[in-house]
């Protein structure tokens, strides 16, 4: 009888075992699936990721280039700036608006009419 007991006892032992075993084994399988398909959406991400860090640098370097072309132009315009302003120290128009109003009017017309002109062109880009 109490072999018979023991018996029953070492194949519940037997069974808990195994039973936990397929329950560890299903779980750890579940798991790995679940992580599996993490990994693939990760790697999905790092590539979007990627692209997208290599637009920016690119961006990026296209907007450094365009900042050192405006400076660049800047600079040629303060040039062109300084050189006018030297020219107008240079010539005294109200002295010779009084001397010869007709040709100063007419130069200081023609002046403003291609400022203005060129006013427009870069407006319109």
């Amino acid at each position: 009888m109490a072999r018979i007991y023991l018996s029953i006892i070492i194949i519940g032992v037997i069974s808990g075992i195994g039973y936990g075993a397929y329950a560890y084994y299903s779980n750890t399988q579940e798991r790995l699936k679940q992580l599996q398909q993490n990994n693939a959406k990760l790697e999905v991400s790092v590539q979007s990721l990627e692209k997208v860090k290599n637009t920016l640098e690119e961006d990026a370097q296209k907007q450094a280039n365009q900042v050192t072309s405006l400076i660049v132009k800047l600079e040629k315009a303060e040039k062109d700036q300084d050189e006018l302003r030297a020219k107008l120290n240079k010539h005294d128009l109200t002295r010779l608006s009084e001397k010869k109003p007709g040709l100063i009017e007419k130069r200081i017309n023609d002046g403003t009419k291609k400022l203005f002109t060129d006013f427009e062109s870069i407006t319109t880009k």
